[in-house]
């Protein structure tokens, strides 16, 4: 399961974590509910859920809740085991070979084997080839997702998905106001609405060309941003012109998505790429200050989403989209529910883990 180390940065902006908690509920803004275009497709909710407890991130704490009912209910637990390989009668899964103490054990899986392995962020090869994507990345998440399960089920006839699809993140949203800032690529120009969930402003920041952006902010809004994020004032000046020259771009080209931005905030609205009125700050408090996020400095967090096709049983799908009998998989060793790295929100890789690993696993009872 690729999920947990994202407590950082879970959530959209921490202030609307408080204004859940003095509701009293435990429903967070996710993702880009509030955002466009997600906000003309559906009406905006908070749509993410969260356990009541102090500290960030609730994935480790759901899964020793989870972890100890499992005990209590009987189920014989092994750990320190590795799995090397899946053992097949014909084009069925019947067993596992597994390494235990040293030693290489043949297991009889009589009712079907249910993969829950995680991605394979830390698998430099299956990267190369699949997701060639997240080479730009150095900070992978998921000590063990080496892709084993993947291959594995690949290995049996399971078909593998949207293999070139990742997730990643910076957390550049602490502090808040930085979302009123506006970024801009090597070119000067402007590409996203900032007041998207972080991950997919970060996914989107990937998409540009080059190996860095910059986050462009007022005296207004400027602060320190976070240590844990490695971003640096790569250029300051009293006039936007100023920031441009230092940057070493072409004259006239950010100072000029600047002013662009600035005359339509100040009419309340962004019609390039329709930030939310909440978010839009028009950016004339001087000194300015472009913060830069790179791509060998900064801190960007990624893993896979791709993995074996199954369907909503847990079932594994051939290529011909089948079943493979015997084998079922769950969680980042599969391609759930968010198969798209620009659409991601927080949660969605525990909600892959727990509903659909429970309906693998009662697949798998019944036979």
């Amino acid at each position: 399961m690729a999920q947990g180390t994202r407590r950082a940065v879970q959530g959209h902006v921490p202030a609307r974590q408080d204004h859940r908690a003095a509701r009293g509920d435990t429903l967070i803004w996710s993702g880009s509910e509030e955002a466009w275009p997600f906000s003309e497709t559906a009406k905006p909710a908070p749509r993410g859920h969260v356990l009541q407890f102090m500290g960030w991130g609730g994935g480790r704490m759901l899964i020793d809740i989870l972890e100890a009912r499992v005990r209590e209910a009987g189920v014989d637990v092994r750990t320190d085991a590795r799995v090397q390989s899946l053992i097949m009668d014909d084009e069925r899964v019947v067993g596992l070979v597994v390494r235990i103490d040293n030693q290489s054990l043949n297991v009889r899986a009589r009712r079907g084997v249910v993969l829950c392995t995680g991605g394979f962020a830390m698998n430099a090869e299956m990267l190369a080839r699949y997701a060639p994507g997240t080479l730009k990345l150095s900070d992978p998440i998921g000590e063990n997702d080496n892709g084993s399960g993947i291959l594995m089920g690949m290995g049996a006839g399971g078909d593998a998905i949207h293999m070139d699809e990742f997730f990643t993140t910076c957390p550049w949203i602490m502090p808040p106001d930085f979302v009123k800032g506006i970024f801009v690529n090597e070119a000067g120009n402007r590409f996203i609405n900032e007041d998207c969930y972080h991950g997919r402003v970060s996914r989107t920041i990937v998409d540009q060309p080059g190996r860095k952006v910059w986050l462009l902010v007022d005296n207004a809004i400027f602060s320190q941003p976070i240590e844990l994020a490695r971003i640096s004032i790569a250029a300051v000046g009293e006039t936007w012109e100023e920031v441009e020259s230092e940057l070493e771009l072409a004259p006239g080209t950010l100072a000029a998505t600047v002013e662009t931005f600035n005359r339509y905030a100040r009419e309340g609205h962004d019609p390039v790429f329709h930030k939310a009125p909440q978010w839009l700050k028009v950016l004339d408090e001087g000194p300015f200050a472009a913060l830069e996020l790179n791509f060998s400095d900064s801190y960007f967090s990624f893993f896979t989403l791709g993995g074996l096709s199954t369907l909503p049983t847990g079932q594994v799908r051939d290529r011909a989209g089948e079943p493979v009998p015997g084998l079922y998989a769950a969680g980042r060793a599969t391609s759930g529910l968010p198969r798209w790295g620009h659409g991601y929100s927080s949660g969605m890789s525990l909600a892959d883990c727990t509903f659909f690993g429970r309906q693998a696993g009662r697949s798998a009872a019944a036979g």
